[in-house]
């Protein structure tokens, strides 16, 4: 230590950093320095003896919390827990626990060691409403609904067909997910500063100890590289991207005028003045937390950018706060999100009769046009864009139509003699028709929907069995850890 460091620096920076990563990084912390003895050990650069003299101490300290306050004369986390064991086995030998050693490789791999299991906690909240939402698409596959593009009626699809879209896109944040936890999942330790070390370490050893798939190739990379940490702020942004869209029409979907989802109770507030109001006050909550999610993650990007290619250390005690308030406030609002469709209920007669009522069904009038009756799209469709207009001018519904419009207009409009029969523009402009003729791969027809609903399920129960498998390495590296640690200290 050069002199006394200056109060506003602890204040602003030391002291907060000291508690955050007391928080997330001490057991970390602690399980590194133990892995880490272990494989000196093993590689005979520490005897046995000291090897156990050191693992007992240190690991009677990490079984205790550490509460003690910042020291204002000791450096960070690191030093204090250094300076705590020195006063009880000597310097000597807290010296040579650090042989081949370093912040640089420690810190960077205690990152790793936190992020890999909030990714996977995150998409076990993923899982879940999944899970959610294949229910509703088994309940919804005849519930017809219009939807909507540019903030129109476009087609008749069905509520399933729609939560298919939404469930796609979960499934792909999985994948993302999944493909993200391998590239973490990588050990920089035995890098040292940057350089490796002239010690014959094992680096596959302390690999294997801390739970990690495969060493990192490059020294150099692995203490310098931050794209791992904007991988999760970039993967996390993604899924949220799609969860505020979702969220958005359901907050559509819950106003007075389109009336088709029905939040419960208890997840609506009133007015302090309209006795009618139900507002669907979780919804915009999970809006906001949306908000507040996306602005962390982005500015953890923006604190990586722009530093030197040198270790993580530079960025790492800064980005480290800003990334998991991002994360925490995305899996608040994946279990809002979640519990609010587990209780809502969608209005299916109101969303048939919107269906019904509109104009949604004329692509496949126009199709119809085209299969049966030997027009050009292009004509069929502009034929039809006239008989649309012409209802609608006469405040006339698709019910009001019928074949003999369509076959006038095409002799007026194209000097065209077609014979659509009533029986073919009934069942051209049916809402149900329309569904269920759409059995094309990836369509709305329930046949279709069902089979999209199965392949989900089946990818989705691969994935939780992934989510299960990887949480019991996750917690069977520490018990093995330990189970090492107890042996070496057993036989001093």
């Amino acid at each position: 230590m050069t002199g006394p460091r200056s109060k506003t620096y602890i204040d602003i920076q030391l002291e907060p950093t000291y508690m955050f990563t007391n928080d997330h990084f001490y057991t970390h912390m602690m399980e590194i320095n133990l892995a880490h003895v272990l494989m000196l050990k093993k590689q005979s650069i520490l005897s046995s003896q000291d090897a156990a003299t050191i693992l007992e101490a240190t690991y009677r300290l990490m079984e205790n919390d550490y509460e003690k306050p910042y020291d204002e004369n000791v450096e960070d986390l690191f030093f204090m827990i250094e300076d705590d064991l020195t006063k009880e086995i000597g310097a000597e030998l807290v010296g040579n626990m650090h042989i081949a050693f370093s912040r640089n490789d420690m810190d960077t791999t205690m990152f790793r060691m936190l992020w890999r299991k909030k990714i996977v906690q995150w998409l076990d909240l993923i899982s879940q409403l999944r899970t959610t939402i294949l229910h509703l698409v088994d309940q919804h596959k005849y519930t017809v609904m219009p939807a909507h593009t540019h903030g129109q009626q476009a087609q008749p699809t069905t509520l399933a067909h729609y939560l298919l879209a939404i469930e796609n896109n979960l499934h792909r944040d999985m994948d993302r997910g999944i493909s993200l936890y391998s590239r973490i999942n990588e050990s920089p330790m035995g890098a040292a500063a940057l350089a490796t070390t002239g010690f014959r370490v094992d680096r596959d050893d302390i690999c294997e100890r801390l739970g990690f798939d495969t060493p990192m190739k490059n020294s150099y990379d692995a203490v310098s590289t931050s794209d791992f940490l904007i991988e999760v702020a970039n993967v996390l942004t993604i899924s949220l991207t799609t969860l505020s869209r979702f969220v958005h029409d359901l907050i559509f979907m819950a106003t007075n005028e389109v009336d088709s989802l029905r939040l419960h109770d208890m997840h609506v507030q009133t007015s302090s003045i309209m006795p009618q109001k139900r507002n669907p006050s979780a919804l915009e909550h999970s809006r906001a937390i949306i908000s507040k999610a996306l602005g962390k993650l982005q500015g953890a990007v923006i604190v990586a950018h722009s530093v030197p290619f040198g270790d993580i250390v530079d960025i790492g005690d800064d980005i480290q706060p800003t990334l998991v308030d991002g994360y925490e406030h995305t899996s608040q609002c994946l279990e809002l999100v979640q519990e609010i469709l587990e209780h809502a209920t969608f209005n299916k007669q109101l969303m048939y009769e919107r269906a019904e009522q509109g104009f949604s069904t004329v692509t496949e009038l126009a199709d119809l046009l085209v299969r049966n009756y030997n027009m050009s799209f292009r004509k069929s469709h502009s034929l039809v864009s006239k008989f649309v207009k012409e209802l609608f001018r006469n405040q006339k519904t698709l019910k009001d139509g019928g074949a003999q419009q369509i076959n006038d207009l095409a002799k007026k409009e194209y000097c065209l003699t077609l014979e659509v029969t009533e029986k073919d523009y009934v069942k051209a402009v049916n809402v149900m028709d329309f569904i269920n003729v759409r059995t094309v791969y990836g369509g709305p027809s329930p046949q279709e929907v069902e089979r999209q609903r199965q392949e989900a399920e089946r990818d989705l129960t691969d994935k939780i069995e992934w989510i299960q498998v990887t949480l019991h390495k996750l917690s069977d590296y520490s018990a093995r850890l330990k189970r090492d640690v107890e042996l070496c200290v057993n036989q001093k």
